[in-house]
C-alpha cells in the first residue's frame, strides 16, 4: 500500500488488520517483541507500505486522537525507523489506551515501552507521538520533544482533563524541559523512584516501565506516587488556575503551516540545528516574497484587495544559525535570481557593445531608444528606504524583500534615527498598507523624485535580543504602527544541545525529499505565472484570492474576538496597536499559504492556521516588559494578596464585606467582578465561604499560608 500525505486516517485503519493479543501474528510482531504488549488489540498493515519513498514492512499503526477523542491521524511504526504521521506529517494529537474520564487520572508518556506497559494496568494512558519512538537507542531530549509533550498536555487540559500525570526517570525529572511542563501546564510529574512507608517499613521503589515489569507493580507505583503528590486534605488538591494567554511564551505553531512548507521548516531545523520558530519565519518570508508578486489578500472594503506582503521579525542569539536558515529557505529564489542575473549581464554587454564607438550625441540617442537593462535583484540585506523607493519610482523594481540577520543595523541605522525616522516609519507603513511609495528630493535636486503604485515589500529581519530590545519596546515604533505590522517570534536558544553524531553528519540537505519538494514548488511559482482561476480579475498583474463562506465566518469571529479583548480590563488592553491588526495579518498570511498550496480560495483550515501564527506573535510581543500587558489573572492576583494579608494579620479568615472592600482592583467594591473570581478560587480549593455567627467569611487554604511563611 502506498500511503500519501492526503490519505484519511479512517481509510488507513480500514486497510489494516486488527490483531488480538492471543494471535500468534500479534505476539511475533517486531514492535511487540521489542517494546512489549499493551494486552489490547493492535492495528497492523500487513503489506509493504511506501511513504515518501521510504519503505515500511508490516508496520504497526497507532490511531491518533485530539483532545475531544476524535480520530485525526495515524502513526506508522516500524522498529528502528523514524515514526511517520499521516496525514500532514506532524502529530496533532496522541495515541491512547483505556477509558478517558474527566474525574480519573490520565497518565501521559513519551516512551512506547512505557505506553504499552501502563496500558496493561487499566489506567487511561496517552502517548506523545515523537519521531524517535522506535529508535534503536535512546536519544537526548530535544526542544521539539518538549513542545510536543506540552501540545498534548494542553489538548487534554483544554478538553477538561485536570488529573494529568507523567512518569519520569529520577535522572531526568530535574531537566529544565520537564520542570517547565510542570510549571506551565496542569501536568504533575511522577518520579519513577519513590519511597513507600508502610507501618514503619520504608521500601525503595524504582519502576523502569520496561516490558518485563509486573503490571500489578506498575499499578501500585502509579497509585502510591499520585498519593504522595496529593496528601489527604479536607480542602482537596489545589488545582491550577487559568493563565492569561498573552503572558505565555508559546511554541511556534508549525502545525498551522501548509504541509509542504511545514515539512521544509522541520527539515531545515534538523539540518541546520536551528529553532523551529526561526526556520518557520524564514520559510514564510520566502513564500511571501514569491506570492506578493502575483496575488493580493482579500480586503473587507476594497474589491481589488490589499498587498499580501508580510513583515517578519525573529529574535535569535549570536550563533543561532540565522543566516544558514534563511539561505536554505531562500535557495530557490537565490538560484532563480542568479539565472536572471546571468541574462542581465549578457544583455548589458550587448547594450554596451551597441554604444561602442558612438559619439556623445549618438550615445544619448541610443540610450533613449534602447534603455539599459535593469539589475533583476529583488533580495536585499542592507538598503535604505530612499534607495529602494528610487528603484520603485524608476520602474526597476515592483517586488522586493529586505532579509537580514542583522536587524540591529536596520533599527539602529541612520534611516530609523534622527530627523529621518518619522518619514521612514510612514514610508514603510504605506508600502505595507497600500503598496505605495514616494520619493521626494530637495528642490535643488529633483532628479529621482516621484511616486510608485502597486509595489510590494517583504521584511524578514532577524537579530539578537540585546540589539533589538530597545527598538522593540520603543513607544514611537509601537505607537505609530510600524512594529504592530510585524509577525514576531522569540524561539528558544538551542546552544549546548546541537550535538552531531555520525548519523547527523551522514545526512545531506540537498538530498532531503522534504526540501526538494519545497524548492521545486518555489521554482515553479518563480518560473511560471499561474493565471487566476475562473472569473478572477487581474489588478495590475495580480488577482485577489477570496475567502470561502466558512473562512469569512472565521475571519469575522477572529476580528470580533480581538476587538472585544482590547477593551478595558481585557486581555489585550495594553496591546491595542498590535491586536487591532490581528485580522489583517491573518488574512495576508492565509493568502500566502493558499497561493503556495495552489488553492483557488482561502478555506477554513488555511485561515485557521494563519490565525494560530498571529496569536503566537501577539503572545511574543507581550513578553517584552515595557508593554504593559497583564501578566497574571485576577484569580492569581487575588489569592496572592489574600495570602499575604492573612500572613501579616496572623489570621486565616476575613468577613466577606471586609474582603470585598480591601481586595485588589478591579474587584474591590464590585460584587459582580469579585464573585466569578471567588468561584474559580473556591472550585480550585484555594478558598472557602463559611457562615460564622450569621456573618459570611472567606477562609484561606492553610497550605497557602505555609507557602507564604
Amino acid at each position: 500500500m502506498n500511503i500519501t500525505t492526503s490519505i484519511k486516517p479512517d481509510t488507513i485503519l480500514a486497510n489494516c488488520t486488527l490483531l488480538d493479543p492471543s494471535d500468534e501474528t500479534y505476539l511475533n510482531h517486531p514492535i511487540i517483541e521489542r517494546f512489549g504488549s499493551p494486552s489490547q488489540p493492535i492495528y497492523v498493515d500487513q503489506c509493504n507500505v511506501d511513504i515518501n519513498g521510504v519503505s515500511y514492512d508490516n508496520p504497526l499503526i497507532l490511531p491518533i486522537y485530539d483532545g475531544q477523542l476524535n480520530l485525526v491521524q495515524c502513526a506508522v511504526l516500524q522498529d528502528g525507523q523514524r515514526v511517520q504521521v499521516m496525514p500532514d506529517g506532524l502529530a496533532q494529537g496522541f495515541a491512547r489506551y483505556g477509558h478517558f474520564d474527566h474525574a480519573e487520572p490520565i497518565i501521559i508518556t513519551y516512551n512506547l515501552e512505557a505506553f504499552f506497559k501502563i496500558a496493561q494496568t487499566g489506567y487511561a494512558v496517552a502517548l506523545v507521538i515523537l519521531p524517535s519512538l522506535c529508535d534503536a537507542q535512546h536519544t537526548e531530549f530535544k526542544p521539539f520533544d518538549f513542545e510536543q509533550m506540552a501540545f498534548v498536555i494542553q489538548q487534554l487540559s483544554k478538553a477538561g482533563y485536570t488529573k494529568l500525570y507523567m512518569p519520569v526517570r529520577p535522572e531526568h525529572i530535574q531537566l529544565e524541559g520537564f520542570q517547565k511542563l510542570e510549571q506551565d501546564t496542569a501536568l504533575r510529574l511522577l518520579n519513577q523512584h519513590i519511597v513507600i512507608d508502610e507501618q514503619g517499613i520504608k521500601t525503595d521503589y524504582l519502576i523502569e516501565l520496561y516490558k518485563d515489569d509486573d503490571a500489578e507493580d506498575v499499578a501500585i507505583f502509579i497509585d502510591e506516587s499520585i498519593k504522595l503528590l496529593s496528601p489527604p486534605s479536607q480542602w482537596g488538591e489545589l488545582l491550577p488556575l487559568a493563565q492569561p494567554e498573552t503572558s505565555v511564551n508559546s511554541a511556534y505553531p508549525i502545525h498551522a503551516l501548509p504541509p509542504l512548507a511545514r515539512d521544509a521548516v522541520i527539515a531545515i531545523a534538523e539540518h541546520v540545528q536551528a529553532p523551529i520558530g526561526m526556520t518557520a519565519q524564514c520559510v514564510i518570508g520566502a513564500m511571501s516574497h514569491i506570492a506578493q508578486a502575483h496575488v493580493n489578500a482579500p480586503h473587507p472594503f476594497n474589491p481589488q484587495g490589499e498587498p499580501c506582503s508580510l513583515y517578519l521579525l525573529t529574535e535569535g542569539q549570536s550563533g543561532s544559525r540565522k543566516s544558514t536558515s534563511r539561505n536554505m529557505a531562500d535557495k530557490a529564489i537565490i538560484q532563480h535570481e542568479r539565472k536572471q542575473y546571468e541574462l542581465y549581464r549578457r544583455d548589458l554587454e550587448q547594450w554596451k557593445s551597441g554604444q561602442a564607438g558612438l559619439n556623445k550625441k549618438d550615445k544619448e540617442a541610443y540610450g533613449t531608444e534602447n534603455p539599459p537593462p535593469h539589475d533583476p535583484s529583488t533580495l536585499y540585506s542592507d538598503i535604505t528606504l530612499e534607495s529602494i523607493a528610487g528603484l520603485y519610482v524608476d520602474g526597476i523594481l515592483n517586488n522586493a524583500s529586505i532579509a537580514s540577520d542583522e536587524a540591529g543595523q536596520f533599527f539602529g541605522g541612520y534611516t530609523m534615527k534622527g530627523d529621518t525616522r518619522t518619514q521612514a516609519i510612514g514610508g514603510y507603513a504605506k508600502l505595507f498598507d497600500d503598496g505605495f511609495v514616494e520619493r521626494t528630493r530637495s528642490k535643488s535636486n529633483l532628479n529621482g523624485s516621484g511616486r510608485a503604485y502597486d509595489v510590494r515589500l517583504t521584511f524578514n529581519l532577524q537579530g539578537q535580543h540585546e540589539v533589538l530590545s530597545d527598538a522593540l519596546k520603543d513607544p514611537v515604533l509601537r505607537g505609530q504602527g510600524f512594529l504592530p505590522r510585524f509577525i514576531l517570534t522569540i524561539p528558544e536558544n538551542l546552544a549546548g544541545t546541537r550535538l552531531q553524531d555520525a548519523i547527523y553528519r551522514s545526512k545531506n540537505a540537498n538530498h532531503d525529499h522534504r526540501l526538494i519538494a519545497y524548492w521545486t514548488r518555489c521554482e515553479y511559482l518563480l518560473d511560471d505565472c499561474p493565471r487566476p482561476q475562473g472569473g478572477q480579475e487581474l489588478h495590475n498583474g495580480r488577482y485577489v484570492i477570496p475567502m470561502n463562506d466558512e473562512a469569512r465566518e472565521i475571519d469575522a469571529s477572529f476580528y470580533n474576538m480581538f476587538e472585544e479583548l482590547q477593551g478595558k480590563g481585557k486581555r489585550y488592553e495594553y496591546l491595542q496597536a498590535f491586536a487591532s491588526r490581528a485580522s489583517q495579518l491573518a488574512r495576508r498570511l492565509a493568502t500566502v499559504f493558499a497561493y503556495f498550496e495552489g488553492l483557488q480560495w482561502i478555506d477554513a483550515k488555511t485561515l485557521t492556521g494563519a490565525c494560530e501564527v498571529v496569536k503566537h506573535s501577539l503572545n511574543e510581543w507581550a513578553m517584552y516588559a515595557d508593554i504593559e500587558v497583564k501578566t497574571e489573572s485576577d484569580a492569581e492576583r487575588l489569592i496572592k494578596w489574600f495570602a499575604k494579608y492573612c500572613t501579616n494579620k496572623k489570621i486565616d479568615k476575613l468577613a466577606y464585606s471586609s474582603f470585598m472592600n480591601s481586595c485588589p482592583r478591579p474587584m474591590r467594591g464590585s460584587k459582580q467582578k469579585l464573585e466569578p473570581v471567588l468561584e474559580e478560587l473556591i472550585d480550585s480549593h484555594y478558598l472557602k465561604i463559611e457562615e460564622i455567627s450569621k456573618v459570611r467569611h472567606i477562609l484561606i487554604n492553610p497550605i497557602l499560608l505555609e507557602m507564604v511563611a
